[in-house]
C-alpha cells in the first residue's frame, strides 16, 4: 500500500510538472494577444510593459521588440526606440523592418538636431548660410519647414 501511495505521488508530480509549461505558454500567448490588441488600438502606454515582458520571456522574439520600438517612436522617445530596434537586430540581423525603423528613428534624431542647430545659431554668423542649406536638405524628406511646421502635400 505504501508503494502504491508513493507511486501515485510520483505520477501526480509528473503530471503537475507537465502542466506548468503548458500554463506558462498559455499565459505568454494571452499577453501577446493583449499587447497586440493595445498596439492595434494605438494604446502604447498599455502595450509597452507587455511587450517588454514578452521580449524578455521569448528570447528569439523580434516582433515584440519591433512593436516596442514603434511605441517608443510614437512617443518620440527615440533613444528607447533605437534600443528596442537594435535588440531586435541582435536577435535577427536580417530583420528588414527593424533596420528600416532604426534608420527612420536615427533620421528623425538628425532632423531634430539640425532644426535645433538652425534655431540657435546666429543668423548673421558666417556659417548661417551653410547651416540653412544643410537644414533644408535634412528636413526635406520629413516635409518640415524651418519654422517646425509639417508641410502638407
Amino acid at each position: 500500500m505504501a508503494k502504491l501511495i508513493a507511486l501515485l505521488c510520483v505520477v501526480m508530480s509528473l503530471v503537475a510538472c507537465t502542466q506548468n509549461p503548458i500554463k506558462e505558454v498559455q499565459i505568454t500567448l494571452d499577453k501577446q494577444l493583449e499587447a497586440d490588441n493595445y498596439y492595434a488600438q494605438g494604446d502604447c502606454e498599455k502595450a509597452i510593459p507587455l511587450y517588454k515582458t514578452l521580449s524578455a520571456t521569448m528570447t528569439s522574439d523580434t516582433k515584440s521588440l519591433l512593436r516596442l520600438g514603434n511605441c517608443y517612436a510614437k512617443e518620440k522617445d527615440y533613444a528607447q526606440a533605437e534600443q528596442a530596434y537594435q535588440q531586435a537586430l541582435s536577435r535577427d540581423n536580417s530583420f528588414t523592418k527593424a533596420w528600416y525603423n532604426l534608420s527612420y528613428v536615427r533620421a528623425q534624431v538628425l532632423a531634430d538636431t539640425v532644426m535645433q542647430m538652425y534655431k540657435h545659431v546666429d543668423p548673421n554668423s558666417a556659417e548661417a548660410k551653410k547651416i540653412r542649406e544643410l537644414t533644408l536638405q535634412v528636413l526635406a524628406p520629413f516635409g518640415v519647414n524651418l519654422d517646425g511646421d509639417t508641410i502638407e502635400e
